[in-house]
């Protein structure tokens, strides 16, 4: 075992002023207590330790073995100065004895946890109200009570350079296929990152195209959802420190579910899909559509509706494109602020400036009433999906949409729509198709 020092302790964490040094005597012999006060917990380190030795020395017990002294559930040796460095970070008290060259870590960390509380982004009508919090082992702990089985496994990483997160592999035994979970374990080790690891950024790291639009890894706070899906033959991804599950691997079928679908009959919740089917193929196809038909394919319409839009359209000097991404950088900075504000000023800010600001524009002649209820309508059917993923992801496609039809028009959204259509098809994270419903009746 490497020499362990106190000044090494002290040149490791660049001697600041939160690490608490103070001698012990244990029986006849010295040692050092060590640990940093912003992360342990004095009254632990009280019934862990000094409890404990003036019994001892009570007792008469001149001695005392110090594996033996020490209450704490989980003991641990330092057998070299990173280790010893480790252990500090995360909450653990060190006892060293210099002499004997000898150093013990305790468990005493001091933990700020909140109420498992329903994420306010998946609210649910039948669900539970319990979600994810910042603490691995409580998040386990939940996963656990909604999955009592023996098959549940779970395996630890550490990630991270400079800060170590200690990431969870979560799947069933039995229902998970093995060569899945062993492709996971796989990329989840040969990870590594210079910056402290976020589900944010693993969820980036476990992409299999780095270049789709589509999202690849499911996000989830709920615990009653992400444990209906591992049931399900799915690999949960936990991380310390964060409220979220991600979940692998996944179809672009699982982002248009939620909570609900699962809980309710077969009928309510397949009307449901529907609702959100519609709503995607809504906001994904009307803005181009409006260009389309506006700057190529008036006889598509009736006579009258056709003069209504064409009359509507006689004060705008500006190409359709123009007017329709004008609308749509309004509503998304709406939709912006309303995230920022207030809940109070959200919902006075997206009423009160959508409604002044689209009636403002189409006064001064800047864009057409008819877009205005196009483009509402668009908006308002992207928030029918309940993966803000996929939300972004029809956004986009959005966009690639509109080019097309600016180009060759129906001919334009045609092509446009097929190429999306095929990267999606093309996709196989974790060796799943992605869009497993269309290219495969096993799911």
């Amino acid at each position: 075992m490497a020499t362990i020092t106190i000044a090494s302790i002290q040149e490791a964490f660049n001697h600041t002023d939160d690490l608490v040094m103070r001698e012990l005597n244990i029986g006849e012999a010295k040692a050092v207590l060590i640990y940093l006060e912003t992360m342990c917990e004095s009254t632990k380190i009280e019934l862990s330790l000094f409890k404990q030795l003036r019994r001892e020395t009570a007792d008469g017990n001149t001695s005392p073995d110090l594996e033996e002294l020490l209450t704490s559930a989980k003991v641990d040796v330092c057998p070299s100065i990173q280790k010893a460095v480790d252990d500090l970070i995360h909450g653990h008290a060190l006892i060293c004895q210099e002499e004997a060259n000898r150093c013990y870590s305790f468990d005493v960390n001091k933990q700020y946890r909140r109420s498992p509380a329903e994420p306010e982004n998946e609210r649910s009508l039948a669900g539970n109200r319990d979600g994810f919090v910042e603490h691995l082992q409580s998040n386990l702990n939940l996963i656990r009570k909604h999955l009592s089985t023996g098959e549940l496994s779970v395996r630890y990483f550490m990630l991270g350079k400079n800060a170590n997160r200690r990431v969870a592999l979560v799947w069933l035994d039995g229902t998970t296929d093995k060569s899945m979970v062993d492709e996971a374990a796989k990329r989840i080790s040969a990870l590594s990152s210079t910056h402290d690891l976020h589900p944010g950024l693993l969820r980036k790291l476990l992409r299999e195209n780095k270049f789709s639009i589509f999202p690849q890894v499911f996000n989830t706070e709920r615990v009653d959802f992400a444990s209906a899906l591992l049931a399900r033959g799915r690999i949960g991804v936990l991380c310390d420190q964060s409220s979220s599950c991600l979940i692998l691997p996944v179809s672009i079928y699982t982002f248009m579910l939620t909570v609900d679908d699962l809980i309710q009959g077969t009928w309510p919740s397949l009307l449901m899909r529907l609702v959100r089917i519609v709503g995607l193929m809504f906001g994904l196809l009307l803005p181009s559509l409006y260009i389309s038909i506006v700057g190529f394919n008036y006889e598509v319409l009736p006579f009258k509706m056709a003069f209504s839009i064409k009359s509507s359209l006689e004060s705008v000097p500006y190409p359709p494109i123009f007017e329709t991404m004008l609308m749509i950088f309004i509503f998304q900075l709406i939709a912006e602020a309303t995230l920022r504000l207030p809940s109070a000023l959200a919902q006075m800010t997206g009423i009160v400036g959508g409604i002044i600001i689209s009636e403002s524009l189409v006064q001064i002649g800047f864009v057409s009433n008819i877009l205005i209820v196009v483009i509402a309508l668009t908006t308002i059917s992207k928030f029918t999906i309940p993966s803000m993923e996929l939300r972004s992801t029809t956004t986009i496609a959005q966009f690639i949409l509109i080019f097309g039809a600016t180009v060759l028009g129906f001919y334009g959204i045609a092509f446009a729509f097929i190429g999306v259509l095929i990267h999606a098809l093309a996709l196989e994270p974790f060796g799943v198709p992605y869009c497993l419903p269309v290219r495969s009746i096993k799911r």
